[in-house]
Parts: structure tokens; C-alpha cells; sequence
């Protein structure tokens, strides 16, 4: 299995709260273009301690920690060196995303993107996964290794824009069989 989806992961008061912060703050200083290959604004290079996230989206991390389990390793980071392990992205009309791999943020680790959309754009976005495309909706989680398998985004048409949070863990190979039987019991 490549991917696990959870629908209805946050609540529509959740999305409404995160995809407000991405559109109030989307032209301040820690948002930067992310040049992948599209039009995409994001946080991903701001570790920047004048700016929050939203209380609402350290709950949803820690809501994903507690789904998966997830126990933080005494010598190792649980997330990548983002700002508190989270992205904001806020992509315009005609962004896509190039195919690649994601670095290894921890040796023997694989970096695990958890992804959820608060607002779709109007048409396209799909995700490539290893050559599998997916449809992304919103308030589901999405959640693939990243440094493990190539993917990209097909480019979006829209007049609003796509927002999207990305939740990064470094988990072991094991820790991805444990994702998938969660996923497969519920």
C-alpha cells in the first residue's frame, strides 16, 4: 500500500480555521514561493519564531500521533526540521508539482508527509503516487512516505486557492506497517 486516506479526519470548523490563517497570512514573510515547478506559496522554509500556527493544527498533529501511536524516540526527532513538524501551503492558478523523492530527514527513517486539504481548488491537483493518481478531498488525511516513492501534483485550474496542510513525521519501516493495519481495521 502506497497511501493511506482517512476521510473526514478534521472537523469543517477545523478547515475553516486553518484555510483562514493560509489566506489572512499567505503574503507575509514566511510564506515563500516553493519553486517546484508551479505557483505555490508555503511555510516550509520558515522556521521563523515570529509567527504561530494556529492551536487547531498543533491539535490535528497531535490527533495523527495518537491515531498512529506514534512514540517519540529518545535519540531521535519525531519530525522533520520544519516548523513544529508542519506545512502550510497556499497554491494559485496553474501550480504543479514536479515528481521527486523527499529527503531522509533521520537515518533509517523514512520522512511521512500526513496531507490535508482545507480548500480544493476548482479543477485538477491530483496526486501521483508511484504512478497511481489520487483524488484529494477535502478534510481527509493523506498520508504517504515521501522519501521512500516519486510523486507530483497535476496542475490546478482555479480562481481560489488551493490550501493545504502537511503534517511531516520520520517513522520506521515498521512504524508504516502499524499506519496501514490502523487504516485497514477502522
Amino acid at each position: 500500500m502506497k497511501v493511506v486516506k482517512i476521510p473526514n479526519f478534521i472537523s469543517e470548523k477545523e478547515s475553516v480555521v486553518l484555510t483562514n490563517w493560509v489566506l489572512q497570512n499567505q503574503e507575509k514573510d514566511f510564506f515563500k514561493f516553493a519553486d517546484m515547478g508551479g505557483i505555490r506559496k508555503t511555510t516550509r522554509f520558515s522556521t521563523d519564531k515570529h509567527f504561530d500556527y494556529p492551536n487547531e493544527s498543533l491539535e490535528i498533529r497531535k490527533k495523527i500521533i495518537s491515531k498512529f501511536n506514534f512514540k517519540e524516540n529518545e535519540k531521535k526527532n519525531l519530525n522533520p526540521p520544519f516548523k513544529n513538524g508542519i506545512v502550510a501551503s497556499c497554491a494559485y492558478d496553474t501550480d504543479t508539482c514536479y515528481e521527486h523523492i523527499d529527503p531522509q530527514w533521520q537515518e533509517g527513517l523514512d520522512t511521512l508527509h500526513c496531507n490535508i486539504m482545507t480548500q480544493a481548488p476548482d479543477k485538477g491537483g491530483e496526486v501521483i503516487v508511484g504512478g497511481e493518481k489520487h483524488h484529494m478531498v477535502e478534510r481527509e488525511l493523506f498520508c504517504y512516505r515521501v522519501s521512500k516513492i516519486e510523486h507530483e501534483v497535476l496542475k490546478i485550474s482555479t480562481k481560489k486557492p488551493r490550501v493545504m496542510w502537511i503534517f511531516g513525521f520520520c517513522i520506521s519501516e515498521g512504524q508504516w506497517k502499524q499506519i496501514i493495519d490502523f487504516n485497514q481495521n477502522d
